[in-house]
């Protein structure tokens, strides 16, 4: 009899797809397989060499007397031989096998709990190692929290598996698409040195992965430890479901723990909306419409709970939606990994009577650990905190993630709404299982949150300092100011502006493909710096590139909008140098010379001694940020509002690093035969174009 395990409790290495026939077989583009990951070509072998990991089968450390061991083997026999024979007739009556879309389509929707749990014996001193994944994108309903949606699955499951990686460590991820739309993965804040054509951004770096093709993302993680995630990068999927998080373990992770703690594990904070998300896209982007759709709920690792009698109109189900359980052995200390996953909302979170929240990461870097009460959470964010479980008063405890109204432009969510997500809190001794919880186990504790009037990052109001220093350049080598906001332009369309261009991603000609393409022809308009106005359109794509080796390069973000903007660079971090409120004050104002060419005075350094350092950076409404990075890494990265309505309304633009280096490239056949598919093939799931609405319910242009 054959015996089928579903892809979601398989290990990443055993984790292949099945197939049952040539029709249905998952071939990936992306070249042979290649097993031996001691000859891995991205592989970085900082200690020693891999070996191939194999599963160790448990030895048996006792000698049986020889008559025991001969009875067993007689009655395993007797045992198994009918079985196999039952199974070998049915298996001759054309018993299909299930499929990788079956099986997915068959899976849980719900992620257990334990999921999202560190591996408490994992081995930071590993050799470098090939980590592999197989995905399966699949279209299924889903009920998060009760109320019945369409939903974009991996592996029929929400949110997405957990990736956890060493520093150096090569990530394979094998991703079939078997949704009706075209989709593309992004690794957040993974700097994709040496792997451009990886970072997964449509129109960017790549073209889409059509309905029912495949594509092997590979690419190595070096220079950086932290929390991360993945998400489609193609219109608005990741309100769909297809998130999921990205841990990478330093190497001193387990000696270097500024504030201690026995276990780890991800949370991940997301809005939720009931209604269609590519039909929200579709009503944000139509004439006349000025505000972004409120989002319904909030969810915790995917789950809360609605009421059903709130929602007559819809299907919802009030069956199966216990809320997440962290169970905490007491008196320790344990890392509470969060991560804003979501598409609109900043959260707030707290956990009801712990005051002490330390702070150790931000966005990928390490923070001297700064103790608060609550942490603020804007989109694309991440922290790590410290909860010690050291209070007496209870076992259990609310954790609240609380969406920040006054970021919307109502403070009324649809059909009676929930704004807040709940997780429970137990200290539990290890060992003790939680299956049983009910009703009456539920924590009692009452909240202290206040609700926060404006939507600014946690950095404007604390001091949070990497550890150790990671000082940023003191000189300039560009200054760029760009203007954000929100336009209302012909036909009344509202689109995000940056200095008067609203990005149109190329889906059948990503930038990447034609710069390489640019670079190998000579083409002079690929080769100057700043702005590429000759081989780009700057309506709809402005490109900035930097053609030294490693240029230092300054942002000032003027925000002309009401809205705050979360924004994130592809490929690096940036040094938040200032943000605030109002105009930019200038450089003066942070001791700097005009557009940032060095300190004015060589003693006060206070702005570059140790400034915070992140990926994803809010520029809050009508106000500023001065933010500087390094254009060292080589590619085209994408610099976008990480509000997704904001994004796909072309609140984006790119910056070109290292064209001497580019230069040598030559892009992987795999990835150009994506764009073998049709464009409308690759237009699948993303936003409309604008055209589509030209003359939609007008009679005359205006």
């Amino acid at each position: 009899m054959t015996i089928y395990r579903s892809l979601q409790s398989l290990s990443p290495t055993e984790n292949r797809f099945l197939s049952t026939d040539e029709d249905e077989s998952l071939d990936f583009v992306g070249g042979e397989e290649d097993n031996d990951v001691t000859q891995h070509p991205l592989l970085v072998s900082e200690s020693g060499d891999v070996e191939e990991v194999t599963t160790k089968s448990a030895e048996v450390h006792q000698r049986q007397p020889r008559w025991i061991i001969a009875a067993f083997i007689i009655a395993c026999f007797g045992t198994v031989l009918p079985l196999t024979l039952l199974a070998l007739s049915l298996d001759l009556q054309g018993r299909p096998t299930p499929s990788p879309i079956e099986i997915a389509l068959g899976a849980s929707l719900r992620r257990p709990d334990e999921d999202y749990i560190l591996d408490p014996e994992w081995d930071f001193g590993a050799p470098n190692q090939v980590r592999t994944y197989d995905w399966v994108i699949v279209d299924k309903e889903g009920n998060p929290d009760g109320v019945v949606k369409p939903m974009m699955t991996i592996n029929g499951q929400f949110p997405g598996p957990l990736i956890e990686v060493n520093e150096g460590d090569v990530v394979e991820v094998n991703v079939h698409n078997s949704a009706v739309n075209s989709t593309a993965i992004h690794w957040h804040g993974i700097f994709q040195n040496g792997t451009n054509w990886m970072d997964g951004a449509a129109g960017v770096t790549q073209c889409p992965i059509a309905p029912g093709a495949s594509f092997r993302y590979r690419f190595n993680v070096t220079g950086q430890a932290g929390t991360y995630f993945y998400h489609g990068h193609q219109g608005v999927q990741a309100l769909s479901g297809l998130v999921g998080p990205f841990v990478v373990h330093s190497r001193e992770e387990a000696t270097y723990q500024p504030v201690p703690y026995s276990s780890d594990r991800v949370i991940l904070l997301q809005d939720w909306y009931y209604d269609s998300d590519s039909g929200l896209m579709r009503d944000v982007l139509s004439p006349g419409v000025e505000d972004a759709p409120i989002p319904n709920t909030a969810l915790i690792n995917g789950v809360n709970q609605a009421d059903c009698s709130y929602h007559p109109n819809r299907s919802c189900s009030d069956a199966d939606k216990s809320l997440p359980n962290l169970d905490l052995a007491p008196g320790q200390g344990h890392r509470l990994r969060f991560l804003n996953v979501g598409g609109f909302a900043w959260f707030q979170v707290a956990v009801d009577e712990h005051d002490s929240l330390p702070i150790i990461e931000a966005d990928g870097t390490t923070i001297k650990p700064n103790s608060e009460s609550m942490l603020v959470i804007a989109p694309g964010q991440r922290y790590s905190i410290v909860l010690t479980a050291n209070q007496s008063s209870e076992e259990a405890f609310w954790l609240r993630a609380r969406m920040i109204k006054s970021c919307f432009a109502s403070q009324t969510l649809p059909e009676n709404g929930i704004d807040e997500a709940k997780a429970i809190i137990r200290y539990r001794a290890e060992g003790k299982r939680h299956d049983d919880h009910g009703p009456s186990s539920l924590p009692t504790t009452n909240s202290k949150l206040q609700y926060i009037p404006t939507c600014r990052d946690l950095s404007s109001t604390t001091s949070l300092s990497p550890h150790p220093a990671k000082p940023a350049p003191e000189y300039a080598d560009h200054s760029w100011h760009i203007r954000v906001n929100l336009a209302i332009g012909d036909w009344r369309l509202q689109r995000g502006v940056m200095n008067s261009s609203s990005f149109r991603p190329n889906l059948k000609s990503p930038t990447l493909h034609r710069v390489l393409d640019g670079l190998a022809s000579n083409n002079e308009s690929f080769t100057q710096a700043g702005i590429l106005n000759s081989a780009f359109d700057p309506d709809s794509e402005l490109v900035v590139s930097h053609t030294g080796a490693a240029e230092t390069v300054d942002i000032i973000l003027q925000n002309m909008d009401e809205n705050a903007h979360p924004f994130h660079l592809h490929g690096t971090q940036m040094w938040v140098l200032g943000a605030g409120h109002g105009y930019f004050p200038g450089y003066d104002a942070f001791g700097l010379k005009d557009d940032g060419k060095g300190l004015q005075f060589p003693t006060v350094t206070h702005t570059t001694d140790n400034p915070l350092k992140r990926d994803t950076v809010t520029v809050e409404g009508f106000g500023w940020a001065l933010l500087r990075f390094v254009a060292d890494n080589p590619g085209v990265w994408l610099f976008h509002c990480h509000v997704i309505w904001h994004s796909e309304a072309g609140m984006g633009m790119q910056f070109i690093s290292r064209i001497d280096s580019m230069r040598e490239w030559e892009l992987p056949e795999e990835s150009r035969q994506l764009c073998n598919a049709s464009e409308e093939e690759l237009r699948k799931g993303a936003p409309p174009k604008d055209e589509v609405f030209f003359g939609f319910g007008n009679s005359e242009r205006r």
